[in-house]
């Protein structure tokens, strides 16, 4: 039931909510008074926060400008998927502390938090309608599944599909980030070659021969095996160890005296850019840039768990709106038929046929706003379902989600140089930005890298060995113990003439690191602007609170006023009855104009926290990477 204050309590609330809105209008270097107060925000707070989103980006460059802040997507490693948790008061938590839900969404329930409205239920279904803590606001009795806010959102957060969806892409971005790294593993290299040479050669006459022809006959097995491996710096080094199998069977020649025979040999190779291609931040790049991809990732995945989580709350407070607008639209329809049916029993002594008709106008009115009311009670429902996606309320025909919390507006007292910081540090737009101009000056100095002539230092050395019995341990032992060591040392140089190609992906770099720049300031200008907008509809929204809060208090006296009347003696004339329907329907307009202030206010301090960047802390959520899926 909807109890209105006494008129002797006027004066202390509304002196309260005067001097709170006087101390936010201080903090917002404003005045009261429209047109000032929009030229004050327009032309100095604005202008202030601009400037300021300017200086930050005057320092942007391959790092952040901005410091992360908790609730800021880091870096962390991801196994699959991305955990969404929803923290309750301890003493409302009712089910176990972590439970873990398909999809890498994982859900607890939540602390109320800073400017919350304290009056928040874990979610309840239940099949009347009557929740089960405290009334509901719709229509006592009727079907539907009654949900608190808090609720809502948990729900959201363990079946949105579209948070699912998006949990995805970090994990993907993380496999992106392990094959770039991979390119630096070590690799195993193995290779064995069979050859068998039966070639004609002239033959020495001075030997005897009884043919000028003699024949080579010989087998060789060669066999390799070592690890390679790419460096930081840009070089590739090598360490193999061969053995070289000879057979000859017939020589045209003399015959080695050690036949067959193994010859070891151990290699280290080592190739190093010394211009082109030199350096951890030119090989690095791509290790670099998926790691801003995955942040990227992170941040989009924020801003969409956001955009749900903002769509659900607004969803939810409108809808709690139409069903406490249905909620009055039936008690006016109520009354408007009683004060019919008190017309049309005096309709023979007093009351003529005209006034009955109004009488009855009022009522198919009241009727009318009630369907409508309903109707709207029924789109919202329906929206805040497809939002939920929960398999346990099904979409379409079926029971209404209910609302068991409704807005509970407080005032706050703010700064907004200090609102626009904490939205250009925090919203995801301008961490994606950053990230974005961080991929461009990497790009850029990559092609850089590229103007320099290509000059490479290739340097080798092996140690051989062989034993006097032609064993494979042998020469192997004598490689140790008696090596023949060899090196080279060599120097490639290539010098491209003109080199218009690298110079023309310089220029594209640099002009793609400047749109990069550009797009960041002019989403710092739009999140200031949109900041500021947010701060004037507040402080414009509670101004309207308290005039609604007037209007209901004064159309309400009224019809105490004429109740007292009623019960005084007063004579039920047709003018008296008609003042009472009047009253009655300007009571009913006046608690719908107060449910729809405190429900916008409600909803643009939900749009203010999102456009800051801010909401899930606003609500108390985490984002956490998920763990890894058992048995893997």
């Amino acid at each position: 039931m909807d109890m209105d204050p006494r008129p002797d309590q006027l004066d202390t609330h509304e002196t309260l909510d005067l001097k709170l809105l006087n101390m936010a209008i201080t903090h917002f270097h404003l005045k009261p008074g429209g047109k000032r107060m929009r030229r004050t925000l327009g032309r100095q707070s604005i202008l202030r926060g601009l400037l300021m989103a300017g200086a930050c980006l005057s320092f942007t460059g391959c790092a952040s400008p901005f410091r992360h802040q908790s609730g800021t997507p880091g870096t962390a490693s991801l196994a699959d998927s991305i955990l969404v948790h929803h923290l309750f008061d301890g003493r409302l938590l009712t089910r176990p502390a972590t439970m873990p839900v398909d999809q890498g969404v994982h859900e607890l329930l939540p602390r109320s938090a800073g400017r919350r409205a304290a009056s928040h239920a874990r979610m309840a279904v239940v099949p009347g309608g009557t929740s089960r803590r405290g009334a509901m606001i719709g229509q006592p009795g009727s079907p539907g599944v009654s949900m608190s806010l808090v609720g809502a959102i948990a729900d959201a957060l363990r079946h949105n599909l579209a948070i699912k969806v998006e949990s995805y892409a970090p994990a993907v971005s993380q496999t992106q980030i392990v094959a770039a790294e991979a390119a630096f593993d070590p690799t195993f290299i193995s290779q064995t070659q069979y050859q068998h040479l039966d070639q004609p050669t002239p033959f020495p006459q001075t030997l005897g021969s009884f043919s000028p022809v003699g024949i080579n006959s010989e087998d060789q097995v060669n066999s390799q095996m070592g690890v390679k491996k790419l460096l930081s710096a840009g070089g590739q080094v090598s360490v193999t160890g061969s053995d070289n199998y000879q057979d000859f069977h017939s020589s045209a020649s003399l015959p080695p005296d050690i036949n067959p025979s193994h010859t070891a040999d151990m290699a280290l190779e080592l190739k190093q850019p010394l211009l082109r291609g030199f350096g951890a931040s030119v090989n690095r790049a791509q290790i670099y840039i998926a790691r801003r991809n995955q942040q990227i990732a992170l941040s989009t995945f924020r801003s969409r768990v956001i955009k749900t989580v903002a769509h659900v709350e607004i969803t939810y407070l409108r809808l709690g709106q139409a069903v406490a607008d249905m909620q009055f639209e039936r008690r006016l329809v109520a009354q408007a038929r009683h004060t019919l049916h008190r017309l049309q029993s005096r309709r023979h002594m007093d009351v003529d046929s005209v006034q009955v008709n109004q009488a009855r106008a009022a009522v198919d009115l009241a009727r009318y706003n009630a369907a409508s009311a309903g109707k709207r009670v029924g789109d919202l429902s329906e929206a805040l379902k497809a939002l939920l996606n929960d398999p346990s309320i099904p979409v379409g025909p079926g029971p209404d989600i209910l609302p068991t919390s409704g807005p509970e507006p407080v005032p706050f007292v703010f700064d907004l140089n200090q609102e626009i910081a904490v939205a250009l540090g925090q919203r995801g737009i301008m961490q994606r930005d950053r990230l974005a101009v961080e991929k461009a000056g990497i790009r850029r100095r990559v092609a850089e890298n590229a103007l320099l002539p290509k000059a490479d230092l290739i340097a080798a050395t092996d140690s051989a060995g062989l034993s006097p019995d032609g064993s494979f341990s042998g020469g192997f032992n004598r490689m140790v113990s008696d090596p023949h060591i060899g090196f080279s040392v060599g120097m490639q140089l290539e010098i491209p003439i003109g080199n218009r190609a690298a110079r023309a992906q310089l220029t594209r770099r640099t002009l793609l690191r400047r749109q990069s720049l550009t797009r960041m300031l002019e989403d710092a200008q739009n999140i200031a602007r949109d900041v500021a907008s947010d701060l004037l509809n507040l402080t414009q929204d509670w101004r309207q609170i308290r005039l609604a809060k007037r209007r209901r208090i004064s159309a309400a006296a009224v019809l105490h006023g004429l109740k007292v009347q009623e019960l005084s003696g007063q004579a039920l004339d047709p003018t008296f009855l008609q003042l009472e329907l009047n009253a009655q329907q300007d009571l009913a307009q006046a608690r719908i104009a107060d449910v729809q202030a405190r429900t916008q206010y409600s909803t643009d301090m939900v749009t203010f926290e999102r456009d800051k960047g801010t909401l899930l802390e606003f609500d108390r959520v985490a984002i956490s990477p998920a763990p890894l899926p058992a048995g893997r």
